[in-house]
């Protein structure tokens, strides 16, 4: 809250927050407050409709008076491949029918704010008659994808927030799901990192620019199992609510909580009071008794922040057994907040006086703290696999401080677009610390502008309030990879592999193997033969990826080791993932932009098709063929790869689904999978370069 106006007195831009930290010091002088209580649930609905009839009990508590708030947060809302490449979902509606008549004396409440990204929906609702209101015009969304979607395809895991302006308090709602697999726990922890970056369009608030956040969802946090406890140990120990502090020292979130790699500051209880969350069979309160017999795990949680001074107090914190459809148990928590009403009569007469404030404090002791360290150094850094690092701020001053990091000059982001910073603003007490997350994320949109192994350094800029500035230099060393690369360069780069038994391939087109060798990148071959030699009616769509497997095949594809790619990923989906994530990553679209226009009007017809493909540069026209070739043994061999035509017509086209054209993309893609290049008269050649540049051949 900005607490001066063009009426009244506008200090100097340098004094700004030294005023700011006054009138927040003096708050009381000028507010009153009142509680209001929020009841806040998570659910992972594993993609199912249910009636309200399903759902006994769910929002409501026993002896709890009907809250002025319910928030409600979904995961799994929608799976259908429509969620996934569109965002969009028919559950939508659906769901919110069903929550609005499992609230108690539904009418009595109306929907605020909703926000969804596939299957991750968060609804607001407010009670009718509750005695505080909600600021309509300071209602800010923003949605945050994880992973690595590809084009259109958002993914299923990721964040939603929603920001509320409740009387004069600003409070934060996330909604998010994290990576799945109990060996994903860093890839979990780049999710809350990422998410955590999360700036409001219309306020350009930060997360921690909020007097309260509230995080909650399916963080798929898991229990680790060890020498000592097993999956039937924890099973067992499940059963007994006093054994629940011995279980909870094997918490993944607990444990990364505790060595401040995320969520530093946030709050829940140290003891959970109810059963593991996941996994059930359906329908029961069984624990998961499929193949992959999963260990019990609270993955459902609901974690909160506030600012010094805000009184926020947890009264219910608990899972609802009773319901019973999904393959997770719901969480709820009832909070009571305190929101303030500012007097503007009283705050505009302790403005003035706060000026002479800031200036007497200006001239006290300056404010003193005591970083960690000064230089960061990061190592290696690998293609879309995190880094985290920590630094410590303590302030060893005898007044409390506020301290930012602020873009350097001339710039408007704070600092690298490969570099985050966690929280990138706070405030401490005289002896207190802060542990603040640095994460470097190579992204395909950074390694563009990267050349092969490249250093990676920036200077952040540490301003403190009243104080000197501090600088702390990050650094590290890109490790070139074919992802995010150009495949024009890969293929004039790379050492050509003629020879099928190099490659550990006992299957492979016999007639193409020597111009796909050499007219493809390696890694594009190297894949792509891998999935058809292990057969691709082997690939399940609907099958999760892990991020751990892609990083294995990216580590095999970079290194040449292992040759069977199989050896490095079991799951076929993991490795057709991959191949898709691969193409994705190309700095160049295989159909040239400027030749796009032409092939979309020449969708319908083969020979028109393959005259446009003709036209492209010989790298692109090598990889388009190879390309559609794998396309059209994936669509003979798996009855359901027609799901994927979509997305793959927008991956070949660079195009993100759901834009205009996108029909039109997908005709061209299924006139050439479809048609036969040797019918068509004006089907092209396949160039390609040996060991020199100069020598075409044409087959």
């Amino acid at each position: 809250m900005t607490f001066y106006t063009a009426g009244n007195i506008i200090p100097a831009l340098s004094r700004r927050d030294d005023i700011e930290e006054v009138m927040r010091d003096w708050e009381s002088r000028y507010s009153t407050y009142i509680t209001t209580s929020i009841f806040i649930t998570t659910f992972n609905v594993n993609g199912r409709m249910p009636t309200h009839e399903d759902l006994p009990n769910w929002l409501t508590c026993d002896g709890a008076s009907a809250p002025d708030f319910y928030v409600i947060g979904l995961q799994e809302m929608d799976l259908s491949p429509q969620a996934f490449l569109m965002n969009t979902s028919a559950r939508h509606s659906g769901w919110q029918i069903v929550i609005q008549k499992s609230l108690p004396t539904s009418a009595n409440y109306i929907l605020v704010q909703e926000a969804h990204l596939v299957g991750i929906l968060l609804m607001i609702y407010r009670r009718i008659d509750c005695e505080v209101r909600v600021e309509n015009t300071a209602i800010d969304v923003e949605i945050v994808p994880t992973g690595f979607p590809l084009l259109g395809r958002m993914g299923n895991k990721g964040g939603v927030a929603i920001s509320l302006q409740i009387n004069d308090s600003y409070l934060c709602f996330v909604n998010s799901h994290f990576a799945a697999g109990q060996e994903e726990l860093e890839k979990r922890n780049q999710d809350y990192r990422e998410i955590s970056q999360v700036r409001f369009p219309k306020s350009n608030k930060s997360l921690f620019d909020h007097d309260v956040i509230f995080w909650f969802g399916d963080m798929n946090f898991r229990l680790e199992t060890n020498s000592n406890l097993s999956n039937d140990d924890f099973r067992r120990l499940c059963y007994d609510e006093n054994a629940f502090r011995d279980m909870i020292v094997f918490d993944q979130l607990k444990k990364q909580k505790k060595l401040n790699h995320i969520f530093v500051d946030f709050k829940e209880p140290d003891i959970l009071n109810f059963r593991p969350t996941y996994k059930y069979d359906p329908g029961t309160t069984r624990w998961d008794t499929s193949d992959k017999c999963r260990c019990p795990a609270w993955c459902d949680r609901i974690l909160w922040w506030n600012r010094d001074g805000v009184n926020v107090r947890q009264k219910v914190y608990e899972s609802v057994e009773s319901v019973v459809f999904s393959d997770h148990k719901p969480v709820r928590s009832i909070f009571y907040v305190e929101v303030r009403h500012v007097d503007e009569a009283k705050r505009s007469a302790c403005l003035e006086e706060a000026v002479r404030e800031a200036d007497r404090r200006a001239n006290e002791a300056l404010p003193q703290i005591e970083l960690s360290q000064s230089e960061v150094d990061f190592g290696k850094v690998y293609f879309f696999q995190s880094a985290s690092r920590t630094i410590t701020i303590k302030n060893t001053g005898k007044t409390k401080i506020s301290f930012s990091f602020d873009a350097r000059p001339n710039r408007v982001a704070l600092c690298e677009p490969w570099l985050s910073v966690t929280p990138p603003n706070s405030r401490l007490q005289p002896g207190a610390s802060c542990t603040i997350s640095l994460q470097i994320l190579i992204d395909k949109a950074v390694a563009w502008t990267i050349n092969g192994d490249e250093k990676l350094s920036e200077i952040l800029v540490l301003r403190l309030h009243r104080g000197r500035h501090y600088f702390v230099t990050v650094s590290a060393y890109y490790q070139y990879s074919a992802f995010g690369s150009s495949f024009v360069n890969l293929i004039h780069m790379e050492k050509r592999k003629t020879s099928a038994s190099e490659l550990n391939l006992t299957y492979s087109p016999a007639s193409l193997i020597s111009a796909v060798v050499a007219g493809v990148p390696e890694s594009v071959f190297r894949i792509s033969e891998a999935l058809k030699q292990n057969g691709l009616e082997k690939i399940c769509f609907d099958d999760p990826s892990a991020h751990s497997e892609f990083i294995a095949l990216r580590n095999a594809l970079d290194t040449g080791k292992p040759k069977n790619l199989f050896e490095a990923c079991k799951s076929a989906f993991s490795m057709y993932d991959t191949f898709l994530t691969l193409i994705t990553s190309f700095k160049e679209s295989i159909i040239p932009p400027a030749l796009q226009m032409e092939c979309l009007r020449a969708a319908s017809d083969i020979n028109s098709c393959w005259s446009c493909v003709e036209k492209f540069p010989v790298e692109n026209r090598n990889m388009f063929i190879y390309f559609i070739g794998f396309v059209s043994e994936l669509v003979k061999w798996n009855s359901t790869a027609n799901s994927q035509m979509q997305l793959i017509a927008d991956i070949i086209f660079k195009r993100p689904t759901g834009d205009g054209g996108c029909l039109q993309r997908l005709k061209f893609l299924e006139t050439c999978v479809s048609g036969s290049r040797e019918v068509s008269k004006n089907a092209p050649s396949i160039s390609i370069h040996y060991q020199h540049d100069a020598d075409l051949i044409v087959l």
